[in-house]
């Protein structure tokens, strides 16, 4: 019989990152039907997810990886908050979390009534040393491991696609810097001027040493989580700059192929968004990781890649180390083992 597994706490296609993490559960759960609803008027394709207008009944529950569980009013907890922590609540035993960071944001309160709904669940694993050192000393015998994304690989067709992209805007790979952006809101409060200088001045300074800055348009979704006009305001200081926008490509490949065979090619990764390190890392390239939370230090912490937080970041002191990084590859196949390993050790817990 065929299990039907249904994705919960989704929020939405139209984020790159969140994307391919919908795709790698979708393709782990591998042998049952996977099923999700989201708000997006017209969803973006998630290879071999049903997208539903609700998922109804299910044999299990995944609680999707991400930031979900940010709590934007300090000592109160949101209608959005209470939302997810209900859909924790559907089916808890045949339910696990999987690859989850629980932001700064979700703390106090929020945080007590999170860890109650976590200590009936199935499974938890968390993606971040900050999230699993948290649960573990609220009692929740969480797991630690990275990611769901990095059980991705990068294809041949991606990466000729991308090739395809770059050259129609004139852009050659091994000229290509690709920078990943985006606005910040009250959940990560970063100075969204001084960032987009910071960019400016970054840009200008790969135009100067003969590389092609390419901005990677990776969320079009709500609010501060899009993109594409913090590009065309940057775009408007340094008009050489390009835009690398895949969710204008007509292609039968998922955004997030597009984006993780662009950055296979491209000579340069600064990583502001952090499945921009993520994609990369899981595709064998080293980007410079300019982390803005506890995951993204994470990362640069526990796998050793160059980085440096938001607010350290000078483009005159960094430079040189990102082009450090052209030469660089990741070995990304025992990460991948470990996301794998770990999804199918919770997974084993819901089944019947």
């Amino acid at each position: 019989m065929e299990l039907t597994i249904g994705l919960v706490n989704t929020y939405s296609t139209l984020n790159i990152g969140d994307a391919a993490i919908y795709s790698s559960l979708t393709a782990l759960a591998s042998g049952s039907k996977v099923v999700a609803q989201f708000s997006d008027s017209q969803p973006e394709y998630i290879p071999g997810l049903q997208i539903l207008p609700q998922i109804g009944r299910c044999n299990g529950y995944i609680s999707v990886g991400g930031d979900i569980f940010n709590n934007a009013r300090e000592s109160l907890i949101t209608k959005a908050f209470i939302g997810n922590l209900l859909q924790l609540g559907r089916d808890p035993r045949h339910t696990f979390l999987f690859g989850q960071s629980i932001p700064r944001s979700c703390h106090g309160l929020s945080f007590q009534a999170l860890a109650f709904y976590l200590r009936k669940l199935a499974a938890v694993c968390v993606r971040d040393t900050e999230s699993h050192q948290r649960l573990t000393a609220s009692g929740i015998p969480a797991i630690l491991s990275f990611d769901a994304a990095f059980a991705l690989s990068v294809s041949e067709a991606a990466k000729e696609k991308a090739k395809e992209i770059l050259h129609t805007l004139a852009i050659t790979p091994e000229s290509a810097a690709l920078i990943s952006l985006r606005t910040f809101d009250s959940m990560y409060k970063h100075d969204n001027q001084k960032f987009q200088k910071q960019l400016v001045a970054l840009s200008r300074k790969f135009c100067q040493q003969g590389y092609q800055p390419v901005l990677l348009i990776q969320s079009q979704a709500y609010g501060a989580d899009n993109d594409l006009a913090m590009a065309e305001e940057i775009r408007q200081e340094v008009p050489q700059i390009k835009i690398f926008n895949p969710f204008v490509v007509n292609s039968n490949l998922a955004k997030w192929e597009l984006v993780m065979g662009a950055l296979a090619i491209s000579r340069l990764i600064v990583a502001i968004r952090y499945h921009t390190s993520v994609l990369a890392l899981a595709s064998g390239r080293v980007p410079f990781n300019l982390y803005y939370s506890n995951k993204g230090k994470d990362i640069t912490k526990r796998l050793q890649i160059p980085g440096c937080s938001l607010e350290e970041f000078d483009p005159d002191i960094h430079g040189e180390e990102i082009i450090t990084t052209s030469m660089a590859t990741f070995d990304h196949e025992a990460i991948r083992q470990q996301v794998k390993q770990d999804f199918q050790k919770c997974y084993s817990r819901i089944l019947p």
